[in-house]
């Protein structure tokens, strides 16, 4: 007679697609046993009964409710409520009552430790302070490693981009030679027979000496390894969760990418910790943080004076002609020429908007 486990899986591998000889080759079973039990439920061939009953009404109620709950959030809410069972006892009970579709076949491509980063962005819904949420979140993982870096954000605009890339490389303490890139506006700027780059991310990408690679269009299983990530991190941190601010909500992201990193890669037979302990020596050094004010600059006009947000700042007349960059941090305005710090701004939240013949009379046509 075969064990409740034994029976889960023959009816797993059968819902995959496998057939009746591959099952029971790959469980040593006899075929005929195979097809007895395929042909009984699960409950008739119990024999005793099992850790998990008192809580199967539960589980079929959240699986109603969100229908792609992952057993592993499952097993964490059934621990909370006194189940003292194990996890592959109901990954087995959950793919019996949840039809898996059978899984495309892809063929994924190794890089040598420190080659490679893959970038994406991913959005996921959760509650928050009792209010359904839209959450953006930044995902970069190590190709080698698998070593993983998530972070919510707020949009995904070029700054937004190249900030969550400086915290990625920090998080590993150094950064692979090439990175991998759908064709978001941010990284490409036109997408014709020969594609144009974005030129101030090029500017941070030849800052740091890396080699930028976008995949064709319509073919995001390129970068299979961080779009693997995304229904991941998503099924994980935000589907069927709820928190109480967007604080409480990077708190457990952060805890949780320290458990994450620590899982058993299924195809690797290794945790991304692991790995990362070969790769971290072959990331280049992180010896300097890009200065994001040189994203956003601004044409001194001929009364000594830029505009930012429909606002007039002053910089000073030998500065005509030329472009300057801003940076904002907190309350304050920071004008740079090059590296050198010409002049600090209070922002000037509380002034009335002027009307562009005004903005003219100040600076000439705004920037």
């Amino acid at each position: 007679m075969l064990t409740e486990k034994q029976v889960f899986e023959i009816k797993i591998l059968y819902r995959e697609g496998l057939s009746k000889l591959a099952i029971a080759r790959r469980l040593g079973i006899a075929p005929n046993t195979v097809n007895k039990y395929l042909k009984k439920e699960w409950c008739q061939m119990a024999k005793r009964g099992s850790k998990l009953d008192p809580f199967k009404d539960y589980i079929k109620k959240r699986l109603e409710e969100y229908p792609e709950l992952t057993a592993t959030v499952l097993f964490k809410e059934l621990v909370e409520k006194g189940y003292s069972g194990k996890l592959t006892i109901l990954r087995m009970y959950v793919a019996t009552i949840r039809p898996k579709e059978k899984p495309e076949i892809v063929v994924r491509f190794e890089t040598k430790p420190g080659k490679q980063f893959q970038v994406d962005w991913g959005t996921g819904t959760t509650i928050i302070a009792d209010e359904k949420a839209t959450v953006k979140f930044f995902i970069m993982v190590l190709g080698y490693s698998r070593m993983l870096y998530v972070e919510t954000v707020p949009d995904e605009k070029l700054e937004t981009l190249i900030q969550a890339h400086l915290h990625a490389f920090e998080y590993f303490g150094g950064y692979p030679s090439e990175g991998l890139y759908d064709n978001m506006k941010t990284v490409v700027k036109k997408l014709q027979k020969h594609k144009e780059y974005n030129a101030k991310f090029m500017d941070f990408a030849d800052f740091y000496g890396l080699k930028v690679i976008t995949h064709r269009p319509y073919n995001p299983k390129a970068k299979g390894k961080v779009e693997r990530m995304v229904p991941y991190v998503r099924e994980n941190i935000l589907y069927g969760q709820s928190y109480s601010s967007q604080t409480e909500l990077k708190n457990v992201l952060r805890d949780w990418l320290a458990i994450a990193n620590q899982r058993l890669h299924s195809e690797l037979k290794e945790t991304p910790l692991e790995r990362f302990e070969r790769e971290k020596n072959h990331l280049n050094k992180l010896s300097k943080l890009y200065p994001i004010r040189r994203l956003n600059t601004r044409l001194v006009r001929d009364k000594g004076q830029i505009v930012y947000e429909e606002r007039a700042y002053r910089v000073g007349k030998k500065y005509v002609g030329e472009r300057v960059n801003l940076q904002v941090e907190g309350s304050l305005l920071k004008i740079y020429d090059g590296d050198e710090l010409i002049t600090v701004h209070p922002l000037k939240d509380q002034v009335e908007k002027r009307s562009l013949r005004e903005y003219q009379a100040l600076v000439g046509d705004a920037v």
